[in-house]
């Protein structure tokens, strides 16, 4: 009877292009379109897609790409003794019209499947496909169906990803990063503008299961129900281009949360990959950002414990500032004695570099990074317990590097990641001899400054990923590629290298 049927489904190709049902359960997809469905567990659907009979009269050069995806919305409730991974939908796909009904038994299953996200693409080879979208065989008292979305398109992926690891702006490939949390807010920023008609979103989110997490009907069924997000652009960024950054209030202390950028061309939603964040514990460390002079600064800064909650962002922002740049105007009075026009002192670098740097410098530890003194479980670098680790250091009552925290905003203990030390050493590398600006070396320098570090720490059952999201010192927007990879003892740059012969130190007020 089976054969009967394609025999019949093949017949009518030839007369009703795009009119094909193997079964009456077979259903139409239309390209460009998205379809919402659900699978019962152990169960199967089927489609169809063919490429309009206009397109069929061309050679077989000619056919269209077709891009099919399909993303699991959710999942069916497990049991109560089941701590596993749900496993995933499996998608099979047939260009013959003698196996209409694809399956385990006469197919491959697509193995391009990623996190409830599965993509399969044809490259001019056949203008009709049969799909089955076939749901895992469970066992036990599981609840529900699996639902899932599944779209085809002879022009794109109906289901895009941006995956862009490294964050590279050349890349062309949208991309959102963390700055820093404080109690109550968190704030992201996007990759570069590239052009007016660009449409993005964020989306925060709880409780994604981690097999479901590059699926967008998945992270919107599971998005919060009361958050604000400010939407603002700037030139913030290694790059100076025009960003959006996102400012996401109103969110819960010491919780964790999923956040993604959406990004619409037309009536297709793509997003970027996931970044799992929290909310700080201690009310002393407050976020601040847009600020005119150390216009890098974006992150949470020293505030005092009453401050947080009646001493609004800006207040704080302009406070810190100002003292800032107070504090740069000596150098900037130096370096205008410099005949930079005429005198060179430097094959690569000019005054230029050496304003930048030094107020990169001058603004990392003027205006310190604060972050949880719990923030990393103990890890800290210059310890034996990981490789990979952040650079803190405790702060004591009045304590702080720079007098003016104490004395204008009374903080308290709070706890500091360091600056990283490759903001000193573009200083020295930038700046003219004259002005006998030096880093320290060996211990002295752990204490005062950290190394930049990616990889992941397990302590104590709990796994740290350390990256630009999760950073392990105070970078200030410079590029990580250009910044050193190591630790206290063990360091990997060539600014060292070139710099070794450098004796001095710069000492913070303590």
């Amino acid at each position: 009877m089976k054969r009967v049927y394609g025999l019949i489904a093949l017949f009518l190709t030839h007369f009703h292009s795009n009119i094909v049902y193997a079964q009456s359960t077979t259903k139409q997809l239309y390209d460009n379109q998205i379809v919402s469905a659900s699978v019962a567990i152990s169960g199967f659907n089927y489609y169809y897609f063919g490429v309009s009979a206009t397109n069929q009269l061309f050679s077989k050069r000619d056919l269209p790409t077709i891009h099919l995806s399909t993303t699991i919305c959710k999942q069916p409730a497990a049991p109560a003794d089941f701590h596993d991974t749900v496993p995933p939908l499996n998608l099979y796909v047939s260009t013959s019209n003698t196996n209409t009904l694809p399956g385990p038994k006469n197919s491959a299953a697509v193995n391009n499947s990623s996190n409830g996200l599965i993509t399969w693409t044809c490259d001019k080879v056949t203008s009709e496909i049969w799909i089955a979208v076939a749901a895992p065989a469970l066992t036990g008292s599981w609840a529900g169906n699996f639902t899932y979305e599944i779209g085809v398109s002879t022009i794109q992926t109906m289901h895009p990803i941006f995956i862009n690891n490294e964050k590279k702006d050349d890349a062309n490939i949208p991309y959102l990063i963390l700055d820093d949390t404080d109690r109550n807010n968190a704030l992201f920023l996007s990759s570069p503008i590239r052009n007016s008609s660009q449409n993005s979103t964020l989306l925060v989110t709880s409780g994604v299961p981690v097999e479901l997490s590059h699926s967008l009907c998945a992270a919107k069924q599971r998005a919060l129900p009361l958050y604000n997000v400010n939407t603002t652009t700037t030139h913030r960024g290694s790059t100076n281009n025009i960003r959006q950054q996102f400012m996401v209030s109103n969110l819960t202390q010491d919780t964790y949360y999923t956040a993604y950028m959406l990004q619409s061309v037309g009536s297709v939603t793509g997003i970027t990959t996931p970044i799992n964040f929290g909310t700080k514990i201690d009310a002393n460390c407050q976020i601040i950002y847009d600020l005119s002079f150390c216009d890098q600064v974006a992150y949470s800064v020293p505030t005092g414990l009453d401050s947080f909650a009646t001493t609004d962002l800006w207040t704080l922002a302009r406070a810190y500032d100002a003292q800032a740049q107070q504090k740069f105007e000596p150098f900037d009075t130096a370096l205008s004695q410099y005949n930079c026009d005429t005198t060179q002192y430097s094959l690569v670098r000019n005054c230029t570099d050496c304003y930048r740097d030094y107020k990169t410098w001058l603004c990392a530890v003027t205006i310190p990074r604060c972050t949880d003194s719990s923030a990393s479980a103990d890890l800290s670098q210059g310890t034996d317990k990981a490789i990979v680790a952040p650079a803190l250091r405790d702060i004591s009552t009045n304590a702080s590097r720079n007098p003016w925290i104490d004395e204008s905003l009374k903080p308290g203990e709070w706890t500091e990641l360091l600056p990283c030390i490759d903001l000193c050493y573009h200083v020295v590398q930038s700046c003219p001899p004259f002005m006998q600006f030096y880093c320290p070396n060996a211990d002295l320098a752990s204490v005062q400054y950290g190394f930049w570090q990616n990889g992941v720490a397990s302590v104590n059952g709990t796994t740290f990923h350390f990256d630009i999201n999760n950073p392990t010192c105070n970078r200030l927007g410079v590029d990580p590629a250009l910044l050193t990879i190591g630790s206290g003892n063990h360091v990997y740059s060539p600014y060292l290298l070139i710099f070794a012969c450098i004796v001095g130190v710069l000492f913070f007020t303590s």
